[in-house]
């Protein structure tokens, strides 16, 4: 498909939202599952005490996975999106299949400040299905789009996308190739990109594992299971290969360590889990701000995989498992766990709200919880202000 008929479907699903979702979940306490009520933390170090000393939670929401489908993206705005200036969390949902039978993947908005707290709608969906996003320094959001099938069963370019926060319908292409054959060989698309950083220098790094093709929702890939930098002109580097799946990434605060989860443990598509495969997470030194060094493997999940992965001010890492967020020191020893009560393993996760940050928002499909903590988020890009329409555009 040609790359404006790509931005075409995009911008025309974007053009019906906001839409507010049928009322399929509801807000306060959960169901005790797995023997808990509610939050719980598991201490391994008086680091951990002094993290969750004090600390508070709320549900903000919970439902069927299906229907609420809070999965990945997690990216807060404390100064809202589309139109409506209430903080909210943006997420992206797994595929879903609508009415006319097709895939679709939906980006949402969770009201979480304000009378509306707990307001769940639609800012668009999209038959190239959308998974992990971040906040640029350029004010928009950056979206993996993992490809999919159009309504003529042609085949949508995967990449990295952007999208102006106070206004969906803004959508363009940061990159959807390698080569894109215009050179006379064959093209070099991504697979389905997963996860997505912008460092302060502007270039975007993300990873590219085979997940949209294990399910049957994209081509056999053409590409490695690799991690990728886009410098933010025209050109995209491999920066680093032999994952098995490559999932999420997150810089250090001081943007001198890349930290990339390897989830091969989940292959997606035929058997639920290979036991034997990686459910890691590896750090990298960054090497004149764009060569990646020295990997080494520093934590291995014993729950599920390390999927969403963020770090706070003094560098700790949250990574989101099966048994809820585990809280690791830079060097990656375990220092506790944030343990939900729900069945569904914590997908991904974001820091937001208020000057310091002080809030983990944890996606796990079937809720969204707010986990208070002593502690600083480290700041992800750089929120604007929306454009005001010019005197006399509203009449």
């Amino acid at each position: 498909m040609l790359l404006t008929q790509m931005l075409l479907v995009l911008a025309t699903a974007a053009q019906d939202c906001p839409v507010d979702q049928p009322r399929a979940w509801s807000t306060g306490s959960r169901e005790c599952r797995r023997g808990r009520c509610g939050v719980e933390f598991e201490s391994r170090s008086p680091a951990f005490d002094r993290l969750v000393d004090g600390a508070s939670h709320e549900f903000l929401v919970q439902g069927e996975a299906d229907a609420l489908g809070a999965h990945e993206g997690a990216v807060f705005l404390e100064r809202g999106a589309a139109g409506d200036e209430a903080p909210c969390l943006i997420f992206t949902t797994k595929p879903q299949i609508r009415d006319d039978a097709r895939w679709v993947a939906r980006i949402k908005r969770l009201v979480v400040g304000g009378p509306e707290k707990g307001r769940i709608d639609t800012l668009f969906e999209s038959e190239n299905l959308v998974n992990g996003a971040t906040l640029g320094r350029d004010g928009r959001l950056y979206f993996c789009f993992q490809g999919g099938q159009d309504g003529e069963e042609e085949y949508l370019p995967s990449g990295i996308y952007s999208v102006d926060p106070h206004n969906a319908s803004d959508v363009r292409i940061v990159t959807d190739a390698w080569n894109d054959g215009s050179d006379g060989f064959d093209p070099l698309y991504y697979s389905s990109p997963n996860d997505v950083v912008v460092k302060r220098d502007g270039t975007v790094w993300f990873t590219d594992p085979s997940y949209a093709h294990a399910h049957g929702l994209t081509p056999r890939p053409s590409l490695g299971e690799w991690v990728w930098r886009f410098d933010g002109k025209n050109a995209s580097t491999v920066v680093a290969d032999g994952f098995s799946r490559p999932n999420g990434l997150v810089f250090s605060p001081d943007e001198r360590t890349l930290y990339v989860t390897d989830t091969g443990y989940a292959r997606g598509g035929g058997p639920s889990v290979d036991k034997a495969a990686p459910r890691s997470v590896y750090a990298f030194d960054v090497r004149k701000g764009r060569y990646l060094a020295n990997r080494r493997l520093i934590y291995v999940a014993d729950r599920g995989i390390p999927d969403g992965i963020k770090v706070d001010a003094r560098g700790r890492i949250y990574t989101g498992c099966e048994d809820g967020v585990h809280v690791l020191s830079r060097d990656g020893v375990l220092l506790g766990k944030i343990k939900l009560p729900g069945t569904d393993p914590a997908a991904n996760l974001a820091f937001g709200r208020g000057p310091w940050r002080s809030t983990l928002y944890i996606l796990d499909e079937s809720s969204v919880t707010a986990v208070t903590l002593r502690t600083r988020g480290a700041p992800v890009g750089r929120e604007r202000k929306p454009t005001k329409p010019a005197r006399g555009d509203d009449k």
